[in-house]
């Protein structure tokens, strides 16, 4: 399984009409769609790997607002990426944005509660 390694996202695609983001880091080799993990507003694209090589957020500008994330952002961004930790605890999943006229990137880091059979 992936762990916190940095990989080049394939799609980064905001849709301001209904406040979703998506992001995907595409598919390695060997590797295909498994299925999703919905967690509320959030929705993970899970690899036969095992890996999260996307994710899905609905309501993002509500989702992410205690971290600073408004939809002027999402709408002017120039790139986000992330990274998961994947624990029998749970998932870790951090983002990271950069938007027009901004100079940093805007952090956001999320732990996540998973079915215990999640990460067998």
């Amino acid at each position: 399984m992936e762990k916190g390694r940095k990989v080049k996202m394939k799609e980064v695609s905001y849709d301001k009409e209904f406040d979703i983001l998506a992001l995907h880091k595409g598919f390695g080799k060997g590797e295909k769609f498994q299925g999703n993990l919905d967690v509320g507003d959030l929705i993970l694209d899970i690899s036969t790997k095992g890996n999260i090589r996307g994710v899905e957020i609905l309501n993002v500008s509500e989702f992410l607002g205690d971290y600073g994330i408004t939809k002027e952002i999402l709408k002017n961004l120039v790139t986000a990426r992330f990274n998961t930790v994947i624990r029998p605890s749970g998932i870790t999943l951090s983002l990271f944005f950069l938007a027009k006229n901004r100079k940093q990137e805007i952090p956001a880091k999320i732990a996540i509660a998973v079915p215990v059979n999640f990460c067998a």
